[in-house]
């Protein structure tokens, strides 16, 4: 079925205010806002699944705007992507069917209102805006209404093998334990094949959503679960592009053996918790392995361990104040060679000691201690009184990549 009712301005308008929306980045954060709120918290929080909505959420506005500016006329077909309809599958497996159609129609009013707005931004002629509006609004409707029936049509054929999968059972127990929900210990080992009163650590596996291949997560969690010597492990498919790992190690995990592990897989990346006990250690460890995840979700790092990052993730929580430190503790080395910053954290994490910094930089003693002279005119603090802070913020700008201002 075609429009009708636009002539000569209303369909230059049309298109114009499509192509506003595509230029504009920034309006796909309500739009994701607002289906994420209508959907379980936990489920939206998740970093691999938010990144996975953020990247539907773009896809999928992008894919109207673009066929409406292209034809105004033509009705917009449903978008199935590979990844939208795993992030609908993922929902299924986390309980948020019912969720499906409220959640799509929130999207869809946000977008909506940031049409509207752009609309009466571009001209105020009703004649003008009136058919556009008209058009824009049934489009985005049927639209929506047409891509949410395609993807529940979908989820009801594979509805009994997604409700038979035991992933999905165990995913089930898994999120009643983290939400805190009262278990029987002895009946939840059975069932998850999992010691619960053991001392764990929490792991999340995860790679970016238009890159992630579940097989090379698994073979990476096997990798790890060898590296740790663990004696139990529990592996739960949270989403289409990340895991949950829980083990009980037997010997501590060294970065170095984890980068290793990673060397075949270059997509995959992991966040690793600190070793608590008990069903809420079980808790803990993970949500700090989703702490850490997040932390370090928009930038290269591969590997990160919540040990090494809890101050940074403190102190994150309020970016501006957080760079302030930054820049007040560094002084002109914030804005300095990278290898004097690196030099520095380095040695200051090896407790003063520039031996042991040359043979982990596979750098001669004498140009370490130049580089850490060199940094050390550059601080507007002292080390012997301030090494500390300088530590830390060494630390927020590696781990959060921040770049020289």
């Amino acid at each position: 079925m075609h429009g009708a009712g636009l002539r000569g301005d209303s369909e230059k308008l049309l298109r114009t205010m499509c192509k506003e929306f595509l230029a504009d980045p920034s309006v796909l954060g309500p739009i994701q806002d607002a289906l994420v709120n209508a959907i379980d918290a936990r489920f939206g929080s998740d970093p691999s699944i938010s990144e996975a909505i953020g990247e539907a959420t773009r896809a999928y506005s992008h894919h109207w705007a673009r066929s409406m500016y292209e034809d105004p006329w033509r009705d917009v077909e449903p978008l199935l992507t590979s990844q939208i309809v795993n992030i609908s599958r993922d929902g299924y497996r986390w309980g948020e069917e019912d969720t499906f159609r409220a959640s799509n129609y929130a999207a869809q009013q946000a977008m909506w209102s940031i049409l509207m707005r752009i609309a009466f931004s571009l001209c105020d002629e009703t004649a003008v805006l009136q058919p556009v509006l008209d058009r824009a609004s049934r489009s985005l409707s049927l639209w929506v209404d047409r891509t949410v029936t395609a993807v529940i049509d979908i989820l009801e054929q594979e509805r009994a093998a997604l409700s038979g999968d035991e992933h999905v059972r165990r995913l089930e127990l898994v999120n009643l334990i983290l939400g805190g929900t009262p278990v029987p210990v002895t009946g939840v080992d059975q069932s998850l094949g999992y010691p619960l009163s053991a001392r764990h650590l929490g792991v999340i596996l995860w790679a970016p959503p238009q890159f992630a291949d579940r097989a090379a997560l698994v073979q990476v969690a096997s990798a790890l679960s060898r590296i740790a010597e663990s004696r139990s492990r529990l592996l739960v498919h949270a989403s289409a592009s990340s895991l949950w790992l829980w083990l009980t190690p037997g010997i501590p995990v060294s970065a170095e053996a984890l980068e290793t592990a990673l060397a075949p897989h270059r997509d995959v990346r992991l966040a690793i918790g600190s070793l608590d006990e008990g069903v809420d250690g079980f808790r803990r460890t993970h949500d700090r392995a989703v702490e850490t995840q997040r932390l370090v979700q928009s930038n290269a790092h591969r590997v990160a361990f919540y040990d090494d990052v809890a101050a940074v993730i403190l102190l994150a929580r309020d970016e501006a104040r957080l760079r302030e430190f930054i820049y007040a503790t560094l002084g002109p080395l914030a804005t300095g060679p990278q290898d004097l910053r690196d030099t520095l954290r380095m040695f200051i994490h090896q407790r003063y000691n520039a031996s042991r910094t040359a043979d982990l930089l596979f750098t001669h003693r004498n140009t370490i201690l130049q580089r850490i002279r060199r940094a050390e005119e550059r601080l507007p603090v002292t080390l012997d009184r301030h090494g500390t802070n300088v530590g830390i913020a060494l630390d927020a700008m590696h781990w959060l990549n921040l770049q020289d201002e």
